[in-house]
Parts: structure tokens; sequence; C-alpha cells
């Protein structure tokens, strides 16, 4: 009898890790894939770089610019070519010190490693190029549309310290909230700025 209880007992127990096992695989697939500290202050870098580079560009135009479409062209043409150039430039880079013999493999996963990293300067530009979408085909006021982007861009580079706060698995504090709020008027006056001075 002893025997047999020990049997069920561990037939329960294998169950119920094939079903942990299960289910923690659903929950990995769900979650986003997780990067090394340095690559996550790659991302966290170009996350706040093209957000103030989409910020100077979507405060630069004006009215009509955002009535007639150019809005939406000038946003994403600003944070695809920063993309491209930023990924360039570290695809450049590496290059140095790197071995004449590394094999293609290699190379390949350092130039997924930088795209990876560098994607946050592109996708800034995806919610102000809505918001201005909208302006151009009448449904918002183009007033309202451009405070609307200057103001997630900001609210984005705002909760910079949230996500730090929440990846590295510390508890999150009034002065990681302050300090969001401190780099997110700093971006914007940053923003405001690159315009004053190159236009």
């Amino acid at each position: 009898m002893a025997d047999g209880a020990d049997g069920e007992e561990r037939d329960r127990g294998s169950k119920g890790r094939r079903g942990g096992r299960r289910g923690g695989g659903r929950r990995s697939r769900r979650e986003p894939p997780q990067l090394s500290v340095a690559e996550t202050r790659e991302w966290l870098s170009s996350y706040i770089y093209g957000n103030i580079t989409v910020l100077g560009a979507a405060i630069a135009v004006g009215p009509d610019e955002i009535h007639h479409g150019v809005a939406i062209w000038a946003v994403l043409g600003t944070g695809l070519l920063t993309f491209f150039a930023h990924v360039l430039a570290h695809i450049v880079a590496q290059g140095f010190g790197t071995p004449d013999d590394a094999t293609p493999a290699a190379r390949r996963a350092a130039v997924a490693e930088v795209v990876v990293t560098a994607r946050p300067i592109a996708t800034s530009a995806l919610i102000p190029a809505l918001l201005y979408t909208a302006a151009w085909l009448g449904w918002l006021a183009p007033g309202w549309t451009q405070a609307a982007a200057v103001v997630v861009l900001a609210v984005r580079i705002g909760f910079v310290g949230v996500f730090m706060r929440r990846r590295s698995g510390q508890r999150l504090t009034f002065s990681a909230l302050w300090g969001g709020v401190v780099l997110a008027a700093v971006a914007l006056g940053i923003g405001i700025a690159k315009v004053l001075l190159t236009h």
C-alpha cells in the first residue's frame, strides 16, 4: 500500500512539473526577449535619443505642414533615418577590434544585436505620425495634435526611470518618478533648443 501511494505521489508530481513547464513556456512567449545589462543600456540610450530627436521634429512642424500631411513624413523620416544612421555607425564601429577570421554567424549576431537595441529610435516616431495622420484627415485640430504629440513623447521619456526600476527588479521610489519628470523637462528643453538653433 505504501508503495502504491508513493507511486501515485510521483505520478502527480511529474504531471505537475509537466504542466508547470507548459505554463512556463506560454508565459515566456508573452514576455519580451531578455537583454543583457550592456544591451539594456544600449536600448535605453536609443530610446531616450530617439524620443528627443523625434520630439524636435514634432515641435518644428507648423500648422500648415500638419494640415497638408507634411508633418507625418517629417517625424517618420526623422525616426527612420536616425535609426539607419545609428545602425550603420555601430556596425562600422564594431569592425574595430573584430578578428578577420570571425564567422559570418558571429557577424550576423552582432548586426542583429545593434538592430534590436536601436529599434526604439524608429518606433518613437510611430505615435506622433499617427496623431499627425489624424490631423491630416481632419479628425483633430492641428494645434491640439501637435501638443498631444509633444506630451506623448515627453511622457515616454519621463517613464524611463520606471522602466529601469522594473527591469532591475527594484522597488519604485518617489525619486525615480521625480527623476523621470526632470528628464522629461530636460528633453523638452533640448527639443525646443534644437528647433530654435536649426530653423
